[in-house]
């Protein structure tokens, strides 16, 4: 009896590990990947049904769309003529170059949505130097600031792309300032911390040489605010702002 349990569940076993591994895989030359299931193949379309369904509908598509199908038993049979190109890694981070001048390290991170015409980033930037007097371009030295943007791919991802949207930074600043003390007749030099915000909208073009390199200016023009409590600089409140940099990005 024991004997014929074990037969059974090996059986079970080995019949379960072969349904697993019973699946094809269609490559598109967009190069996407789908598990599927290969009912028909004909001259003009391709019939499968979705692996993680094999209960559900029989769809066809174009046999040009198609670059290689990937049998359950390795075999593979390539389908479409066309050159097929790898696509673009949809993970970016990024290295803003330029930002240095600003005396900043800035990093981002961007996820490219799967249709390529939109990129989520989320950009961050640590102030270095703060010490002297001298706040550069923007009236204030940058201790930290964080955000979110959108990047719009008007034609998607392509060697050359140009690309659009809004970005919000929210940041720690520092302002120095001269306080005189009128009993004593003396000047102290002092510094103060304020909260600012940034919004801006971007303008760019990236370019990628190869598919895990990306190279990217970007010009970003909008408003920035602030409020200084005991300064006297008269540059605090809502002002309009340019941002320019240049970045290398890893694409993964």
């Amino acid at each position: 009896m024991q004997k014929r349990i074990a037969i059974i569940a090996v059986l079970l076993i080995s019949y379960a590990a072969t349904q697993l591994n019973a699946q094809d895989t269609i490559i598109f030359n967009s190069n996407q990947k789908t598990a599927v299931i290969i009912k028909e193949i004909s001259d003009l379309e391709i019939r499968y049904k979705n692996f993680s369904n094999p209960d559900g509908p029989v769809y066809t598509t174009n046999r040009n769309s198609v670059y290689k199908i990937i049998f359950q038993n390795g075999e593979q049979e390539q389908i479409s003529k066309k050159k097929h190109k790898e696509g673009y890694g949809r993970n970016i981070v990024n290295y803003h170059i330029f930002d240095l001048i600003y005396r900043d390290f800035s990093f981002s991170y961007e996820h490219i949505l799967k249709n390529g015409k939109f990129g989520l980033k989320i950009p961050v930037a640590i102030g270095f130097n703060n010490t002297d007097y001298n706040n550069g371009p923007r009236q204030y030295s940058n201790l930290l600031y964080s955000g979110f943007g959108l990047n719009v791919y008007l034609l998607g991802q392509r060697m050359v792309s140009y690309f659009i949207g809004p970005e919000i930074h929210l940041g720690i600043g520092k302002d120095h300032y001269y306080y005189y003390d009128e009993y004593y007749y003396q000047s102290y030099d002092k510094t103060e911390d304020f909260v600012y915000g940034r919004f801006l909208i971007n303008n760019g073009v990236s370019f990628n040489p190869i598919h895990n390199f990306r190279l990217a200016v970007v010009l970003g023009l909008g408003v920035r605010y602030y409020e200084l409590e005991k300064s006297d600089n008269d540059d605090d409140g809502l002002r309009s702002t340019g941002y320019l940099t240049f970045s290398m990005g890893f694409r993964f």
